[in-house]
């Protein structure tokens, strides 16, 4: 995304300053919400048409092989549009790279809401959490545009970002194209609930583990009436909450854990073998893994809080409802997480698995709605009007540069069916 030399439609991607200079960038790994967006960003743009020029602060392997080729290229200014894409401890860009650009965009997203304050006046999602805030005002200065993932995103940066900064919502995208709808037996006994990623306590894995397993008790006996037949799989990329041990005390309520790095066609399969998929989240920016699943044709529950209602719908998704609790105990005026109560998400489980036809009909509208809200390419779309509506000067270039360099095929018709998932302006 960034523009080297003079010529037109060359960019760079996710915080760079000129090769001289001291700063920071993005990360891009696969086992990160950042990491993998990162990498989702850089291959959105290289699809799009840009010349993209990745700057990382590290990069774990494997890098997938078709965006290789982008790493290890040399920077030459001026450029185009610099974005940063971090959290917001990390939204920094030198002054010189500021002077080498013409556009530069900060995009971040943070799971915490605000508390109430010690002295009763409210404070940011930020604090006590993030580390460093007294310098986010002079680091925001340098950019045009602060763009958050979701409203919780944005709010917890507002006491921070100078007045002179556009801000606004615009939530990741994922590629739609990777997941296709998959057959599933919605009339089988053998009904099946599942999570899916880095699940350490931010995804209240055992929040479910609880919930379904209190309805193994509560609810003995064959389907329809019983509960015995239902399963839960849950796949984490990050032992640490959830490990293999536990499959041996888990058979006897037929809960399996997984503890592996799968490879697409695993994942798939994984995620064929199952019905719903469960996301109590405490707080997301996005949750790529619901976006792939409703993309599958299965149904979602998650956490109606944060950056599930960018995409939220209860047409097409089980909202589920939380309470708004201290991040950190001992700190209960500081950042709150949403936490949804057991007997709550036991009653939605219980109810989807009794209701099969409704919930097969909410997984086969998120399968057209989704892909045409969400993908990468409507949100870079999206980033590009708001480019052009919002920053003053240089922004209509831009854009036109971006129009000028797309690539039009199939894959890119998305954007004029709907608006990207949280659209709007601060």
């Amino acid at each position: 995304m960034l523009l080297a030399a003079q010529e037109p439609g060359r960019w760079f991607s996710d915080r760079a300053a000129p090769p001289e200079g001291d700063c920071q960038v993005t990360i891009f790994s696969q086992y990160s919400g950042y990491g993998t967006d990162g990498f989702g960003l850089l291959r959105a743009l290289h699809r799009w048409g840009c010349e993209v020029y990745p700057q990382p602060v590290w990069v774990d392997v494997p890098i997938p092989g078709d965006l290789l080729h982008l790493f290890g290229r040399t920077l030459a200014a001026p450029f185009d549009l610099l974005i940063n894409h971090w959290d917001p401890g990390h939204l920094f860009i030198t002054r010189e790279a500021r002077l080498a650009t013409r556009v530069a965009v900060a995009w971040t997203m943070w799971e915490f809401a605000g508390g109430p304050g010690k002295d009763g006046q409210g404070v940011s999602g930020l604090v006590p959490h993030c580390k460093g805030r007294t310098l986010l005002p002079r680091n925001l200065r340098w950019f045009d545009m602060l763009l958050g993932y979701d409203e919780v995103s944005l709010a917890a940066l507002e006491p921070y970002t100078p007045r002179k900064v556009r801000r606004g919502v615009l939530q990741g995208g994922y590629d739609s194209s990777d997941w296709r709808p998959l057959s599933r037996d919605w009339d089988s006994p053998r009904f099946g609930f599942l999570m899916h990623g880095a699940l350490n306590k931010r995804k209240a894995p055992w929040t479910a583990v609880q919930a379904f397993t209190a309805l193994k008790f509560e609810r003995p006996g064959p389907w329809p009436e019983g509960f015995d037949d239902a399963s839960l799989a849950l796949h984490t990329v990050a032992p640490g909450d959830l490990f293999p041990e536990l499959n041996e005390p888990f058979e006897a309520q037929r809960i399996k854990v997984f503890v592996d790095a799968f490879d697409h066609r695993t994942l798939e399969e994984f995620y064929k073998a199952g019905h719903c998929l469960l996301a109590p989240s405490l707080g997301e920016g996005k949750n790529l893994p619901a976006l792939e699943f409703m993309t599958t044709g299965g149904a979602v529950a998650a956490t109606a809080f944060g950056g599930h209602m960018q995409w939220m719908n209860a047409d097409y998704a089980y909202p589920l409802e939380y309470e708004l609790t201290p991040t950190f105990e001992q700190c209960p005026w500081g950042a709150h997480s949403a936490r949804v109560p057991i007997e709550h998400l036991k009653d939605v489980i219980w109810h989807i698995y009794a209701h099969r036809d409704e919930a097969r009909r909410k997984g086969a509208l998120a399968v057209d709605v989704i892909p045409k809200m969400c993908d990468w390419q409507v949100v870079l779309e999206a980033l590009f009007r708001r480019i052009r509506d919002e920053v003053k000067g240089p922004g209509p270039a831009i854009y036109d540069l971006a129009m000028g360099c797309r690539q039009e095929d199939g894959d890119l018709s998305l954007g004029a069916l709907m608006a990207p998932a949280g659209w709007r302006r601060a």
